[in-house]
């Protein structure tokens, strides 16, 4: 019965070990590993007047990129975006994206550690079509957000989303 109890024990002991050491593999893995976005692609289309529009945004964490590296020593790819928009097949827009798009309205810290991460369809506005870009830090929720106005000639402006500091929030008065 003690041999029983004794294989028992070290065989469980030895089953522990190997899992500490599969953990500790796991974690050195995910902490040497360069880490990046999955790659995107969507296009949809839409009727501007008697227009019909098609746009595509695609990205890809590019190698050509400076790499981001956060407080915790974790590495993250860059990221370029491509927005490609045609007007009655046509092509209006064809243009990629990066960090250094929006690097002069960008904080230091934004400039430093944030990376392109996200640009979608809006609306469109007398005529124009306006796409929401972000630059954040990587997985957290600090972004600066832009908004990126093509115009009906195909040109375009960037400019910082003002939109959440223009919204009146809700008070305790106000109906939720």
């Amino acid at each position: 019965m003690g041999l029983i109890l004794l294989f028992s024990s070290c065989e469980q002991q030895q089953q522990k070990k190997k899992e500490t050491s599969e953990t500790t593999v796991q974690t050195e893995e995910t902490i040497d590993k360069v880490r990046s976005l999955s790659d995107y692609a969507y296009t949809d289309s839409l009727m501007l007047g008697s227009h019909t529009v098609v746009y595509s945004i695609t990205s890809k964490a590019d190698e050509e990129l400076p790499t981001v590296v956060d407080e915790d020593g974790v590495t993250y790819k860059n990221n370029r975006f491509y927005l490609e928009i045609t007007k009655d097949n046509s092509q209006l827009f064809n243009r990629s994206f990066t960090k250094a798009d929006f690097s002069n309205m960008l904080s230091k810290e934004f400039q430093t550690y944030g990376i392109m991460d996200g640009m979608r369809f809006i609306r469109t506005e007398e005529g124009k079509l306006y796409f929401s870009a972000c630059v954040s830090y990587p997985d957290s929720d600090m972004s600066c957000p832009f908004i990126l106005t093509i115009g009906p000639d195909g040109s375009y402006t960037i400019a910082p989303d003002t939109s959440i500091d223009d919204e009146t929030l809700p008070t305790q008065e106000q109906d939720i």
